[in-house]
């Protein structure tokens, strides 16, 4: 195993490549455990064994992912045995870590470990059985979510104390000592300015897409997800008035995922709205150059729409022109 992921790429002398390298490995040279706090579990292909997480649900999501995927250029999915799968929980009935799901606090991609956490949708506690179709259908979005930040494009370089820095994430940029291309964004509504929203909206529009797809190919209408909720949120069709909702709700993963909504879904669908009459073509344009790292194709089509210079001026924050050597 070369521990490279699509994508990857490394800068500086021969020496300092080599040295990133062998940083990298020493991080990935096995797959977890990894370990989210007062939940315990195993690699995934053996929760998969366990018929706790319907199976044929989520091979026939892995089947689409990978197809979709592959339209998409990516050579390679985040390979199952590097994904840590949460099955149940130690903490308190009813708190946010009692409560399992693409929303959990902490779950996700690790870039440097090259490996992900997820956990099993529902109850970890084990007050309340888990539905293994539900289960299924929200890990093929988490699967698919961490797929796609394994293959979007990064760039490392070493940094003067000797140590891992990801200068550039997709279409997002980084100096080694940590400054950002975005600043974070303004509280409130309206289009997003910033760089890791925006790319986190269109992976997760991606990742619902394929999970919308699945529950339409298995016939899963939503009747056993939290009265229709969170199936609207896995599959990506969840409406404002819904999010609003969720956050004033009595159940901390329902006001995780009102959080989520607020802060990245509708603000990414508003920069979509924002930058075309058709936004399938404007996140069509995002996740191209995310995965490839290559941002000529998506200024240029911006600058068409919007005129020239118009990623500058749209997404750079009113310091980094203050800044000298800025990565981009």
């Amino acid at each position: 195993m070369t521990f490279m992921p699509p994508g990857e790429h490394l800068d500086g002398t021969t020496q300092e490549c080599a040295h990133l390298h062998l940083l990298l490995a020493c991080f990935r040279a096995s797959p977890p455990p990894m370990r989210l706090p007062e939940v315990t579990g195993r690699p995934l292909p053996e929760v998969l064994a366990t018929g706790i997480i319907d199976p044929d649900v989520f091979h026939t999501g892995y089947g689409i992912m990978a197809a979709r995927y592959e339209q998409l250029g990516i050579c390679a999915l985040l390979p199952l045995e590097r994904v840590w799968a949460g099955t149940c929980s130690a903490a308190r009935h009813g708190t946010a870590r009692g409560y399992g799901g693409f929303h959990h606090p902490a779950q996700g991609y690790r870039h440097v470990q090259m490996d992900a956490a997820v956990t099993v949708f529902g109850d970890l506690t084990g007050q309340t059985p888990v539905s293994p179709q539900a289960a299924a259908l929200d890990l093929v979005r988490s699967y698919a979510h961490d797929c796609l930040h394994y293959a979007t494009f990064r760039r490392y370089r070493l940094t003067d104390r000797g140590e891992i820095a990801r200068v550039q994430y997709g279409i997002n940029f980084r100096q080694p000592d940590g400054r950002t291309y975005s600043a974070p964004d303004i509280p409130g509504d309206g289009p997003t300015r910033n760089l890791g929203i925006v790319m986190e909206g269109a992976t997760d529009a991606e990742a619902t897409a394929i999970a919308r797809q699945t529950a339409q190919s298995c016939g899963i209408i939503g009747t056993d997800v939290e009265a229709g909720l969170v199936f609207a949120d896995v599959t990506g069709t969840v409406t404002a008035g819904r999010i609003e909702a969720a956050l004033l709700l009595d159940h901390p993963y329902a006001r995780s995922l009102g959080r989520f909504g607020s802060t990245v879904t509708l603000r990414y669908r508003a920069l979509l709205s924002e930058l075309s009459v058709s936004p399938v073509d404007a996140h069509s344009q995002i996740v191209a150059a995310m995965i490839s790292g290559d941002l000529a194709p998506l200024e240029a089509w911006l600058d068409a729409r919007h005129g020239p210079g118009s990623f500058t001026r749209m997404f750079r924050a009113p310091t980094c022109g203050a800044e000298p050597g800025l990565v981009r």
